[in-house]
């Protein structure tokens, strides 16, 4: 009797799993692509950051020489 109800319903929780499947798999895709956006825009910021210290301490010493 549970076979009959299971092989009758059978598509329909095959297309309700590949549905669920298929929607955290896009949520888990925008997460990493958030992260990954993130950590790109971090990098920038810490190399834009150890530029302007290199600089500032180019600055340091031409004003301390005079």
């Amino acid at each position: 009797m549970i076979d009959k109800y299971l092989m009758a319903y059978a598509p329909y929780i095959a297309g309700i799993l590949s549905a669920l499947v298929a929607y955290l798999s896009l949520r888990e895709s925008r997460r990493k692509t958030k992260h990954d956006e993130a950590m790109d825009l971090l990098d920038r910021v810490n190399k834009d950051n150890d530029r302007l210290r290199r600089e500032n301490e180019r600055l340091r010493k031409e004003n301390h020489n005079e």
